[in-house]
């Protein structure tokens, strides 16, 4: 072979028998379902970091206007329970049970407050209504709490459950999904 002869030349085979380079069409099958694989979850990660996957707590209120309404009042009332159990640590078991008295007649008050009036829309009344219920029973605890601070010095405060979470917890969160931290209950016994 001289320098200018290129040499054989490269051609496609013709026979059928001779197999072909590059992928089978198995192969081919299984790159492509991979590479739309990778893409559903990449598409999946984006569609969930957007928010678009986000739905409403069912107990959020509509009537956002009732809600800061019923901040401003719970607040003024936990300033009131706060101030009044600052020295707590120090009372005598009757004054501390006078006092978890007294603070239970303050958050009476407030319910009575923000059941008058309730938020608009049927629905929003109802949640607030069960709401409302469950501190009232958070309230009767508070009740049973106090006559046992007076005879027990280590008494507890001890609340029913419901949806397997204690009950003040299922008052927090509603309170917390509806941007009402004032109203979650107050933290003057336990």
């Amino acid at each position: 072979m001289s320098d200018l002869d290129p040499g054989p030349t490269a051609t496609a085979p013709t026979d059928p028998e001779v197999p072909r380079e590059g992928l089978s069409g198995r192969a081919r099958a299984w790159r492509v379902a991979g590479v739309a694989g990778m893409l559903a979850i990449a598409l999946f990660w984006i569609w969930i970091f957007s928010g678009a996957a986000r739905e409403q707590n069912p107990d959020r209120l509509d009537d956002r206007a009732w809600v800061e309404e019923a901040e401003a009042t719970c607040a003024e009332t936990q300033a009131t329970i706060d101030a009044r159990t600052a020295d707590a640590g120090t009372q005598s078991r009757a004054a501390r049970a006078d006092d978890i008295d007294a603070s239970t007649a303050d958050l009476r008050a407030m319910l009575t407050r923000l059941a008058d009036p309730l938020p608009e829309g049927a629905s929003d009344q109802e949640v607030v209504e069960q709401w409302l219920a469950d501190w009232e029973r958070l309230l009767d605890d508070r009740d049973t709490y106090a006559d046992a601070v007076r005879v027990n010095p280590d008494a507890r405060y001890l609340t029913e459950e419901k949806f397997n979470d204690p009950l003040d917890s299922v008052v927090e969160t509603f309170a917390d999904v509806n941007d009402m931290p004032s109203c979650a209950p107050a933290g003057d016994v336990g």
